[in-house]
């Protein structure tokens, strides 16, 4: 392959960025959907499809998506699972770039878990760099006078799962099959969407929530044709993205790698302006910038 002249943690590097630019792109198309159905919905039409392409891309590569390593594989689908459903749930119910910097906190919670239960020594270049990332993410935040409601807690909750997550993967599966990884959170996130989704259905929540977050509490609903065309479209990007980034992972220190995701809030930033035209303001266009800085010194 190409990449393979590089260093592991440049190949790293490489992938996670290609995977996380894309699900930049396919993130902003969930916004054609989001107003149909739930997030359990959503997950469960998406999984229903992208786990018959994962099923093919092993037959096409002779790789297994069997696990070996069940344990960490489960606790690692676990955190994964978590986090996806909270950033899902809340994206509707505010900007996605908004929501992406909630999530992408998860930078600062790698910096934690890896140095306090894990002991993992850091470098003072990725500690400056996180510091800067994560005031490039405040900017794009912009927490509000009244502070975080409950809502832009959520997607933060997803980036400290997400953080757990992404060490187990580089501590505990680099042996693993990516694809093997990437199936048991397909299978599980599915699973989670389709009893969340019945639980909705049966046992319906107050018609005040669901007057105010209807992603997070609808229950199942009729769709079209159209729906299964842009799902089609969705479940391909995050399969081609959650596999490059599951191998990114693999490859690269999670505290190293982590930086990179970064490139998500340019990615969805764009896209967002080219789809729906959201124009970043000049304190979000500078918390970009600082964010790109903060990739930079990393990469020096």
């Amino acid at each position: 392959m190409l990449l393979d002249k590089f260093a592991p943690a440049t190949r790293g590097a490489i992938l996670l960025v290609f995977g996380i630019s894309i699900f930049g792109f396919s993130d902003n198309l969930t916004l054609l959907v989001s107003d149909q159905v739930s997030v359990g919905q959503f997950h469960f039409s998406r999984s229903l499809i992208a786990m018959f392409m994962v099923l093919g891309l092993g037959r096409v590569f002779g790789l297994s998506v069997i696990p070996k390593y069940w344990k960490p594989i489960l606790i690692r689908t676990f955190f994964m699972v978590t986090s996806m459903l909270l950033y899902f749930g809340v994206m509707p119910m505010m900007p996605i770039a908004e929501a992406g910097a909630g999530l992408f906190t998860s930078p600062i919670f790698v910096l934690i878990f890896s140095t306090i239960p894990f002991k993992e020594r850091i470098g003072w270049r990725r500690i400056v760099a996180v510091i800067i990332g994560s005031c490039g993410v405040l900017l794009v935040l912009q927490p509000g006078v009244d502070g975080f409601t409950f809502y832009q807690i959520m997607p933060m909750m997803a980036g400290a799962c997400y953080a757990l997550g992404s060490i187990i993967t580089y501590r505990h599966l680099r042996e693993e099959s990516s694809l093997a990884i990437l199936m048991s959170f397909i299978i599980s996130i599915g699973l989670c969407g389709f009893l969340m989704t019945t639980m909705l259905t049966f046992y319906p929540v107050a018609p005040e929530l669901v007057e105010q977050a209807p992603f997070l509490f609808k229950g199942w609903q009729s769709v079209d044709g159209l729906f299964w065309v842009w799902m089609f479209i969705i479940a391909a990007l995050a399969s081609a993205a959650l596999s490059l980034m599951t191998r990114a992972y693999q490859l690269t220190q999670t505290s190293y790698a982590a930086i990179f995701e970064y490139a998500y809030l340019i990615s969805v930033g764009l896209f967002s302006w080219i789809f729906w035209g959201i124009v970043p303001n000049h304190l979000s266009a500078i918390g970009i910038v600082l964010i790109i800085f903060a990739g930079v010194i990393i990469v020096l």
